[in-house]
């Protein structure tokens, strides 16, 4: 999986049409589609919690929900991609896991993105220097702007999906991304 995917790798077919063939009950196309889907909910569920096994039960539990979903759809139903229709379970598993073990979620009122200038940053123009050189600053990142940036830009998560899958402020969630990418714009800069 490329590390920033477009948006076009996600369309190969309409997401109409994979979840009617699901519903039809054929357990290869089943599998295959666990297969194909089970290492981005895997790695969103491991940011939540940490821990191997709990994210290993946080995908059974998503999956299991989402093909409960699949069979109650009608036909036409999602007109929306399918990554952008299977998020949503994978982050209400972590959710759930975070009400059963996790502190509450306070935002931090010093968060501001326009006070250091981050929310001005020209994402889209780093691209063009290329993922390797990207890879490299972002290993340099701080733990949780690192956390921030993959569930962001690898498996495009919004603002308050990450903040649910890592149980913080969606504030706090936006201000650690845009000072990532200041920080990688720095170091993309320096070579």
């Amino acid at each position: 999986m490329a590390l920033l995917p477009s948006k076009s790798n996600n369309y190969p077919t309409s997401t109409s049409t994979v979840l009617a063939d699901l519903k039809k009950g054929d357990k290869e196309k089943r599998n295959e589609f666990v297969w194909t889907h089970q290492e981005r909910f895997y790695a969103i569920a491991y940011a939540a919690t940490g821990d191997a096994e709990q994210a290993t039960n946080l995908c059974i539990s998503a999956f299991q929900n989402v093909f409960a979903a699949i069979d109650k759809l009608k036909k036409g139903q999602v007109n929306t991609a399918v990554w952008d229709w299977l998020a949503p379970f994978i982050v209400d598993a972590c959710a759930e896991w975070h009400q059963q073990n996790s502190r509450p979620v306070t935002p931090n009122p010093r968060t501001d993105p326009s006070a250091d200038g981050s929310a001005q940053m020209d994402w889209e123009t780093t691209i063009i220097l290329g993922a390797q050189r990207v890879k490299r600053c972002i290993s340099s990142l701080p733990a949780e702007q690192q956390k921030v940036f993959i569930l962001r830009h690898h498996f495009q998560l919004t603002y308050d999906q990450i903040g649910t899958v890592i149980n913080e402020a969606p504030e706090d969630v936006m201000a650690w991304l845009l000072r990532a990418r200041v920080q990688i714009v720095k170091c993309l800069g320096r070579g």
